[in-house]
């Protein structure tokens, strides 16, 4: 899954904005492909903090100029967004994939032992109904279903 999505944020402005280039016949639209660029970069070296500056200065050209979807400034930081917004999509799936499943899957693991060592006790339960349960036979049953 990693490196589907490393493959599709590395690729993905270089089919996309072309084919927007190609549409509105504006070659200006090109240098979304290096503000997208700068995006994923800006991630990958743990410089979010300076998304604030196009952040303000996006603020201050919409509040002097007034908003518009079609301008270049927009596009240009939809652009940064975009490859930020991929690029931790992916690094997310990595890490996803990396740590978050096998500690799932060592958890699902102890859930069933455990279901198990109940199981087990309440067999003991039925077979010597007028035993009483000591700790003794509880540490007995689990030393059984955890280090057979």
């Amino acid at each position: 899954m990693f490196k589907i999505l490393r493959l599709f944020y590395i690729l993905f402005p270089l089919a996309v904005i072309p084919l927007m280039v190609s549409m509105s016949g504006n070659g200006f639209y090109l240098f979304g492909i290096v503000c997208y660029y700068l995006g994923v970069i800006l991630v990958a070296i743990k410089q979010k903090i300076i998304f604030m500056i196009p952040l303000f200065f996006c603020g201050w050209f919409w509040y002097t100029y007034g908003f518009g979807v079609h301008d270049y400034v927009f596009f240009l930081f939809m652009s940064m967004f975009a490859g930020a917004a991929l690029y931790q999509l992916a690094q997310n799936a990595k890490h996803f994939t990396t740590s978050v499943l096998p500690e799932n899957k060592e958890a699902r693991e102890y859930e069933l032992k455990i279901e198990e060592m109940n199981a087990k006790l309440k067999q003991y339960k039925q077979i010597h109904p007028t035993t009483v349960i000591t700790p003794e036979i509880i540490d007995s049953i689990r030393n059984d279903v955890f280090f057979r």
